[in-house]
């Protein structure tokens, strides 16, 4: 068995040092490490850049042979080998200028606060947390929960945050049933903030997971929720606030969110939906997109210009009437728009189940569907209970076979974004996580005047006042 570490062997026998053992050798003669008496061979080899982002000046990567090596040794290597190197970690920090200089400037801010996070496994959420360190933030006060999406780099960033000193666990809402997943959270979550009594506690979460499992649960040191998505925010409002015992601040319904950020993110959905159909010829083919929020307004533009003929689906009469008055055919619910249009491709862009049964029963042959969010598609799983024939191909999709045809959908049935991906450009990101960040640095600033609802007024305007808007300005926009 062979493992690849990706730093000069100066560095990987500090961090052996550091994280294993002092007993280590270097026959450099032999080309053997010897660690604690175990003989570990290695070469040097091509150098293969693994991360998002591109270190500069990188070394020829060491390939270590463990056929030889003892099995607690093998088993620390693989994890030293597979978590990012110090320059990978720099690299990912020197294209998140933003984040890079709020934190640098506030290393006192957050020194009694303990973070809980819950997102995606991606290279800019190692951005935002280091930033969280650089502030003051213990490593041993960041638990970070994993949504479960199938990210690109999720195996290195795992290993990252344990060598970083995070508490890692895995809390996928598309993995468990409802009861064992809020179960589950509980354990974990109440286990870390009451041995964090001596700190303020932040909970910055993706999705309203963690705002679910702390309804009717008061802890007198959790100082507010910083929810991300929009998903999060329509959980939210089903749960009757008052049992919500702490602020909630809305950063995704944020000016930032909704000016810079959506673009992004609908930019990595058009490319990756690109890249999965492969062969496939799009031109003047009909395309059914179903909703025209921040989000879907990109997205609609981004392939008609690629000249996709495309149709919107939306229940909110304003959407539909902007979308038409831009131009695009119109349609109040999917039924009615399946009544005129054959698409060959139906993407989802409203974060809610939008696409029924009937639906997909009327779907022509290899026809293809996806989504931006894992609720549109949630109908497939339905399909799978049921006993239809269906195969999931790595990298590509599921194919089922449904009323004798063949459907597929690109990616694992979650956001096609974040399949197999990193998404959005650590530098275009780099903004909203800083947003995030600051509002959490301003809620425990200013929590004598947070209310314990849900709150956007005042999240747009510490974002204003701390003048990273500006700051991207200037890097990206202004004329030199």
């Amino acid at each position: 068995m062979k493992v690849v570490y990706y730093d000069v062997l100066e560095n990987l026998i500090k961090d052996i040092k550091k994280r294993i053992t002092n007993n280590v050798e270097l026959d450099s003669m032999k080309h053997e490490l010897i660690i604690e008496n175990q003989k570990v061979k290695y070469k040097e080899i091509d150098i293969d850049l693994r991360s998002f982002s591109k270190p500069f000046f990188v070394d020829n990567e060491i390939e270590l042979d463990l056929s030889e090596c003892r099995e607690d040794i093998k088993n620390h290597l693989i994890e030293l080998s597979t978590a990012y190197t110090d320059n990978e970690l720099e690299a990912i920090i020197h294209k998140m200028p933003i984040l890079k200089e709020y934190s640098s400037k506030r290393n006192k801010d957050l020194k009694d606060v303990a973070v809980i996070w819950r997102d995606h496994f991606l290279e800019d959420n190692i951005g935002l947390l280091t930033s969280f360190m650089r502030m003051g933030v213990k490593a041993s006060d960041i638990l970070v929960m994993d949504k479960g999406d199938s990210t690109k780099h999720r195996k290195e960033i795992t290993a990252t945050f344990k060598k970083l000193g995070f508490q890692v666990e895995l809390l996928d809402n598309n993995s468990l049933e409802e009861k064992k997943l809020l179960e589950r959270g509980t354990e974990i979550i109440d286990k870390f903030i009451t041995d964090r009594k001596d700190k303020k506690v932040l909970i910055l979460d993706d999705g309203a997971i963690i705002s679910k499992i702390l309804i009717n649960r008061k802890y007198d040191n959790v100082k507010a929720i910083v929810e991300l998505t929009e998903m999060g925010l329509r959980r939210i409002k089903k749960l009757d606030i008052e049992e919500l015992p702490y602020p909630v601040l809305n950063v995704a319904k944020t000016n930032l969110k909704k000016f810079i950020t959506y673009k992004e993110i609908s930019n990595t959905i058009f490319t990756r939906t690109i890249e999965l159909l492969g062969d496939e010829k799009l031109a003047g083919r009909t395309l059914i997109q179903l909703g025209y929020g921040d989000l879907g307004e990109t997205l609609a533009k981004r392939f008609r210009q690629y000249g996709v003929r495309v149709s919107i689906v939306d229940p909110d009469i304003m959407k539909l009437i902007q979308a038409a008055e831009e131009g695009f055919i119109t349609y109040k619910t999917l039924e009615e728009a399946m009544k005129y249009e054959k698409p060959f491709i139906i993407i989802g862009a409203s974060g809610e189940q939008s696409i029924s049964k009937e639906v997909v029963m009327m779907l022509e042959d290899e026809c293809y569907v996806t989504a931006g969010a894992t609720a549109d598609l949630s109908i497939f799983k339905e399909f799978e209970k049921e006993g239809v024939k269906y195969k999931f191909i790595p990298k590509y999709g599921t194919q089922y076979e449904i009323n004798g045809k063949k459907i597929t959908v690109l990616g694992n049935g979650r956001s096609v974004n974040l399949f197999d991906s990193e998404s959005i450009p650590n530098r275009a990101i780099d903004i909203f996580k800083a947003g995030t960040l600051v509002t959490a640095n301003m809620a425990i600033q200013e929590e004598k005047i947070l209310n314990k609802k849900l709150q956007l007024d005042i999240v747009n305007k510490w974002i204003e006042d701390s003048k990273i808007l500006e700051l991207y300005y200037d890097l990206y926009l202004a004329k030199k």
